[in-house]
């Protein structure tokens, strides 16, 4: 009937599992990754040709991973670590990624209280003054009120897409209905919630694009909550 019968199957042992031969990691690199691997996997000895992903590795482990590198003086990406998973290859990336320029953040050239935005306050984004001015009218208190603006994500960049695929509704948008047994815990959930807007830069991020060649993001430097009772 198509059915497979796992009580007739052998218990597995350590020949079901893939095996190479073991060779020692070359050089301060390789050596290097494999105390981090043993360290991550928990295993007492790592071959030059071990798979970070057979042996137990996991996309959170490789978030650690680049982690310890960069604590040892290495740079690694995401990216090079599913496409170069053997320790060989994965040291071979490291390399590469060393030569890399590294992008130094410009810092913020928008001073508090300005009453007009310009293009050499933006270095982040290439807009034009009228690109500038639209996106202006679109924040509650105007250029005052904008700290910050610059591209989209590409994460970002696909919720934008498929707000604009969508004819109704929006996958991205959650609701939910909380209910207060009195008016001061209603005045103290908003007043928490409103201390984390504040903290947080992508709590105050709006999105635009209409009028613009390119989408970007507007971190605005306030964005009082809205309570209507």
């Amino acid at each position: 009937n198509g059915k497979l019968d796992r009580r007739a199957l052998p218990a597995p042992d350590q020949s079901a599992v893939a095996t190479r031969a073991y060779e020692a990691p070359e050089g301060a690199l390789e050596t290097t990754l494999a105390q981090i691997w043993q360290n991550l996997l928990g295993r007492t000895r790592i071959s030059r040709h071990d798979h970070f992903f057979e042996l137990g590795g996991h996309s959170l482990m490789a978030v650690s991973l680049i982690e310890q590198l960069r604590n040892a003086g290495w740079r690694l990406d995401v990216r090079s670590i599913f496409s170069a998973p053997v320790l060989t290859d994965m040291a071979q990336a490291v390399r590469a990624n060393q030569g890399e320029a590294t992008f130094i953040v410009p810092p913020n050239r928008i001073p508090d209280g300005s009453t007009a935005l310009t293009p050499e306050m933006l270095p982040l984004v290439t807009l034009s003054q009228a690109e500038i001015d639209t996106i202006v009218e679109t924040v509650a208190g105007g250029a005052a009120n904008v700290q910050d603006i610059y591209p989209l994500a590409p994460l970002q960049a696909g919720i934008l897409f498929h707000h604009r695929l969508q004819e109704q509704g929006d996958a991205y948008l959650l609701h939910h209905l909380i209910a207060f047994d009195t008016r001061a815990r209603l005045d103290d959930f908003t007043a928490a919630l409103q201390a984390v807007i504040n903290r947080h830069d992508i709590l105050r991020t709006a999105v635009c694009w209409q009028g613009l060649t390119q989408p970007v993001q507007v971190v605005w430097r306030q964005a009082p909550l809205s309570v209507t009772t």
